[in-house]
């Protein structure tokens, strides 16, 4: 197979592999947290999507109810007009 390996030697290589290990917890932590905190932006993005949207389509009725609103007006005026020519 291969050599004997030596107690320093396997310590040396159980203290690098620890090493690592601990690096890559540290490192799945933040990768953690940031999915997290964008997760919460994510959620947030969206509720303001939809407030905004609502506030779209109330901002669209009131157009549209002006709309009418003049084209009433213009329609009273009108049959106005043609009853006073009659009196």
């Amino acid at each position: 197979m291969g050599e004997p390996v030596t107690q320093k030697e396997f310590y040396e290589a159980m203290a690098a592999m620890t090493k690592t290990i601990s690096d890559l917890t540290n490192e799945l932590t933040k990768t953690k947290t940031l999915i997290r905190d964008y997760n919460g932006l994510r959620e947030k993005i969206n509720d303001h999507d939809d407030r905004i949207q609502s506030v779209e389509d109330n901002k669209n009725n009131k157009k549209e109810y002006r709309e009418y609103m003049g084209w009433i007006i213009g329609l009273i005026s009108t049959l106005l007009a043609i009853l006073s020519q009659f009196n």
